[in-house]
């Protein structure tokens, strides 16, 4: 199937719904009933970690609990991360020829983010292959889940987060930085308003342009066969 990428903007704010979304849409590509797609979404107070990582490792389980804030897993890798209303997660979806690397698949995804910063004027780039880094903090992070077939790439845009909540409940691994194998920005965050002033709505318009001159965009709904796919059975680790 090929075509203009199918533009999928929720309105739900369910961690759970959301997640299960994510993984119907990638079979979905995978099987060839939609060329690609494009997805904005928002949630609650969360925090999600990746689908290998001991939930708190990177998480204060502790704190987490007493604010009210739960742990979901994800089916990508990566560490932890907080989203609430604040904060832009954008996702890829994409059909490739048999499998697609890791590295391949953040950079497609990261470039889309790029492009969409540098209309709104800011500068960006790329740190440990899929944190997008502003004035050496970071206001993205990536994780990609690749199958045969496809790949899918979402990751977070701090607009206007809570960082006194997520310095509570996310737990830097500094021990990585001291080791070398990831650059001080990766615990580095800060939102894009502080730092140039964005707000939601223009960060939004900026990745719909980049994406429409790079693919067009129809947008769409669910389908029928991925609302009766769908499962959302994401349990709430704590």
């Amino acid at each position: 199937m090929g075509g203009r990428y199918h533009l999928v903007i929720d309105q739900s704010r369910s961690p759970g719904w959301n997640l299960a979304v994510e993984e119907a849409l990638l079979d979905s590509v995978a099987r060839g009933l939609r060329p690609g797609v494009v997805r904005l979404w928002i949630n609650r107070r969360v925090v999600v970690i990746g689908r290998g990582l001991e939930p708190c490792l990177e998480v204060r389980c502790g704190e987490a609990d007493r604010l009210g804030v739960p742990v979901y897993r994800r089916s990508s890798g990566g560490g932890a991360v907080y989203h609430d209303e604040g904060n832009l997660n954008i996702t890829l979806i994409e059909r490739v020829d048999g499998r697609i690397s890791v590295e391949d698949a953040y950079r497609r995804g990261t470039s889309l983010l790029l492009g969409a910063l540098a209309r709104l004027g800011i500068r960006a780039w790329v740190e440990n292959l899929s944190d997008v880094v502003v004035d050496g903090w970071k206001v993205s992070g990536g994780a990609a889940h690749i199958r045969y077939g496809a790949y899918l790439y979402h990751a977070t845009l701090l607009i206007n987060a809570d960082m006194k909540v997520l310095h509570r409940v996310i737990r830097p691994r500094l021990d990585r930085v001291a080791r070398g194998e990831v650059t001080p920005a990766k615990y580095r965050p800060r939102n894009l308003k502080d730092l140039a002033g964005i707000e939601m709505p223009e960060a939004i318009s900026a990745i719909l342009e980049e994406a429409e001159e790079r693919w067009g965009l129809e947008p769409t709904g669910l389908l029928p066969s991925e609302a009766g796919r769908m499962s959302v059975q994401h349990i709430i680790i704590h």
